[in-house]
């Protein structure tokens, strides 16, 4: 019985997160940003949020969290950091419904690297889910996808690959600070597109309050809720729940900006 519970614990953490989560393209189309100078905002504000977060839900404690698990820190940091670059990237590039149909591949990299790394077998429900959602999405966007140009789907294909990644990595390392992860992973993201943008990032003060709400509020808490929600469940079925962020981000694009999918 408490295992079902916490299996339902870790279910509707994540779900809280992707829901939330799937605001993260329509905040970027909403900014006019391009994407490395979005993905510098974002990060940046996320690196910020999380920062005071941790610092004062740890007060005593920080320092020595930071002194224990930094260097394990850091590995997961970099996909979560990269993976929102490459999101970006992607959204400004390709459009909105494209990128988050690419999300959908999430499942499928988090089970094969829980398998790989770690022999975690998926379940075969959570397999059989992951592969019916990619092959079902794929069908529907294909003759989009086919539009995509080399470096386009580069971008795209990054973005799931290194967020399912990460979420077998959390998966496997229950202990580690979820909130240290995630203010690193900003930093990662900020850095990273401060010099490949080649510090190019200033952006007229109008475009900023959708990337200040991304950055403070919906990066950290989907972050925390979804890095939190793996201590519960497997990383292929956090990852299957988190490609629920294909249709509820395509709705609220279509929703605020009138984007209508095929």
């Amino acid at each position: 019985m408490k295992k079902d519970v916490r299996y339902l614990k870790g279910i509707l953490i994540t779900f809280m997160g992707v829901l939330v989560l799937s605001s993260d393209a329509l905040l970027i189309r909403m900014s006019r940003v391009a994407g490395f100078r979005a993905a510098f905002w974002r990060g940046l504000f996320t690196f910020l949020s999380v920062s005071a977060v941790f610092l004062v839900t740890n007060r005593k404690e920080a320092f020595a969290i930071m002194k224990t698990q930094y260097r394990r820190m850091l590995f997961p940091a970099f996909l979560w950091g990269s993976s929102g670059v490459a999101f970006a990237v992607g959204v400004h590039n390709s459009g909105a419904s494209i990128a988050l149909v690419m999300i959908s591949l999430g499942p499928f990299f988090a089970s094969l690297h829980s398998y790989l790394f770690y022999r975690e077998k998926p379940h075969p429900l959570t397999l059989l889910a992951a592969l019916g959602a990619v092959g079902g999405i794929v069908y529907m966007f294909g003759s989009q996808l086919g539009t995509l140009e080399a470096k386009d789907f580069f971008y795209n294909i990054w973005s799931p690959l290194l967020y399912g990644t990460n979420l077998s990595y959390l998966r496997r390392n229950p202990s580690l600070n979820r909130q240290g992860i995630s203010m690193f992973g900003g930093f990662t993201a900020m850095t990273l597109s401060l010099f490949i943008s080649r510090f190019q990032v200033i952006i007229p003060l109008k475009n900023l309050l959708p990337l200040l709400i991304l950055g403070a509020v919906v990066i950290p808490f989907a972050q925390l809720s979804i890095g939190h929600g793996t201590r519960f469940i497997p990383a292929g079925e956090s990852a299957l729940i988190s490609s629920l962020e294909t249709i509820i981000g395509i709705i609220y694009v279509w929703i605020f900006l009138g984007e209508v999918p095929s």
